[in-house]
């Protein structure tokens, strides 16, 4: 199937600067023009750009996720390794990120828990001095 550009920015909810800007930078494999000279992104290359969006969600620098595109270009082992190495360590990165996100919003959950409680020992708040820490 064939997608136009702002059929794909709409899908992944990016800009078509952005989508523009990783077009020119070979970030995505398979975008090509057609006869009016307007970008046209196949089922392919709609996956380069999830995978893209996935790399730099978790914080990869745009110069590794082109370095990691180059790569597949040369399919030999070195290159799977290099590539398998990189991903690995963006999975670490990514996974961290997770734990870190986890320990934040459970910080959000115990202070909605904390409100949900004061509620209920006192519904009148406005008896209470304000604190402002809380």
């Amino acid at each position: 199937m064939e997608y136009t550009m702002s059929e794909v920015c709409k899908k992944f909810n990016i800009s078509e600067y952005t989508m523009r800007y990783y077009d020119k930078i070979d970030l995505i494999p398979g975008v090509y023009r057609n006869e009016q000279n307007r970008r046209i992104f196949t089922d392919d290359s709609v996956g380069w750009i999830r995978f893209v969006i996935a790399l730099r969600s978790t914080g990869m620098p745009i110069a590794d996720v082109k370095k990691y595109i180059d790569l597949t270009a040369v399919n030999n082992n070195t290159s799977i390794q290099a590539r398998l190495d990189m991903l690995e360590k963006q999975a670490n990165n990514a996974d961290k990120q997770l734990a870190d996100i986890q320990k934040q919003h459970q910080i959000i959950a115990d202070k909605i828990e904390h409100y949900k409680q004061s509620m209920q020992k006192s519904p009148d708040l406005t008896k209470k001095p304000y604190q402002r820490w809380v």
